[in-house]
């Protein structure tokens, strides 16, 4: 250019996704494959993607934990391989990377369908940080790389020291690091993910300094992230997790509680026939029913856990409750306020 400086090539864009007759084949594969995980016990909730450039099924589990699925065509780069290379180069990449995963999931900017921030071009940015932080003399330590990494994303200094993601978007350049490329064009909510990142550096470092003047041991990252969505979150999943032996188990076309299509069962309930087991004698196999048939659960999990709940937590969960009935609504409204004050 004029100043003398080399230029480097502009990166070539990566063609990611099937295309044509393959495209054609990969969608009905994923339809017919969708059709049959519909009638799984296992899965909770199954959606076909296949307006995406890489065609997947989300599916969601009954255990809480999701995934998705791809067929065929996918040429982009292995997701889990790139990541594992940086958390061999890096020591605080998956650290940052899991913080950056919790934050982004409660603001709702993790889902590329939806103009997110996916997980592969969070690694390629994570580590791109990483790479220019070392350079400049950093060490690489989580607490180092968080701020600085708010600080360059979130626009927060000169543009000499920061990197201004909107302006890769409008070139539509590719932001490179360690062979991963990350393509920022179908991020739409880019600007959100920006602004974030600014408020986040600003909110840490009041923390910092009401820290240092006052000389007490206080969370920083309190201050930008829901503790009490993160701690309901952490509990659900345990629970759920504690299911999957049960959820798997293969239910047999006999059962008698089994509403699906299968082999009639010759039994009629009856009101107070207890499914065929007296009171407090069950044998595998035997359930205890109520009075329209429906199976009574022996332990409830949900109602145990809640009864472990101190005062001041059992208040907040019942605050935090999105009640639709008006007068539910009038008697816990002193809770509601309760919780909005004391749930951060």
């Amino acid at each position: 250019d004029a100043s003398g400086r080399p230029t480097r090539p502009p990166a070539e864009k990566q063609v990611v996704g099937p295309t044509g007759k393959t495209r054609a084949r990969v969608l009905s594969a994923l339809q017919s494959l969708t059709r049959q995980l519909r009638r799984s016990s296992f899965t909770h909730t199954i959606e076909c993607r296949s307006r995406a450039r890489v065609p997947i099924i989300n599916c969601g589990t009954r255990t809480g934990f999701e995934g998705d699925i791809a067929i065929g065509g996918h040429n982009g780069v292995d997701t889990s391989g790139y990541a594992a290379d940086q958390v061999g180069r890096f020591e605080s990449f998956a650290t940052i990377v899991l913080f950056l995963k919790v934050l982004m999931a409660q603001q709702g900017f993790d889902k590329p369908f939806t103009g997110g921030l996916g997980s592969y071009k969070l690694y390629v940015l994570v580590a791109y940080h990483i790479e220019r932080h070392l350079e400049n003399g950093g060490m690489d330590r989580p607490s180092e790389v968080l701020i600085s990494l708010l600080f360059r994303y979130g626009r927060v200094g000169s543009r000499d020291t920061t990197t201004n993601l909107e302006l890769f978007q409008k070139r539509e350049d590719l932001i490179s690091s360690d062979g991963g490329s990350c393509d920022l064009a179908p991020v739409h909510r880019l600007g959100d993910c920006v602004d974030m990142f600014g408020e986040c550096h600003a909110r840490l470092l009041d923390r910092i300094f009401v820290a240092e003047d006052n000389g007490e041991e206080i969370s920083y990252l309190s201050g930008f992230v829901d503790c009490f969505r993160l701690r309901e979150a952490r509990e659900t999943s345990v629970r759920r997790a504690r299911l999957v032996e049960s959820i798997v188990r293969p239910i047999p076309r006999d059962h008698p509680g089994k509403v699906s299509s299968g082999r009639r069962v010759g039994k009629v309930f009856s009101k107070g026939d207890g499914g065929g087991a007296k009171q407090g004698t069950f044998k595998r196999g035997d359930f205890e029913r109520g009075p329209r048939g429906g199976i009574v659960p022996r332990r409830r999990p949900d109602v145990e856990a809640e009864r472990h709940l101190d005062r001041e937590s059992d208040a907040i969960r019942r605050g935090t409750k999105n009640r639709k009935n008006n007068k539910k609504q009038k008697r816990d409204e002193a809770l509601s306020i309760f919780a909005s004050r004391h749930s951060i």
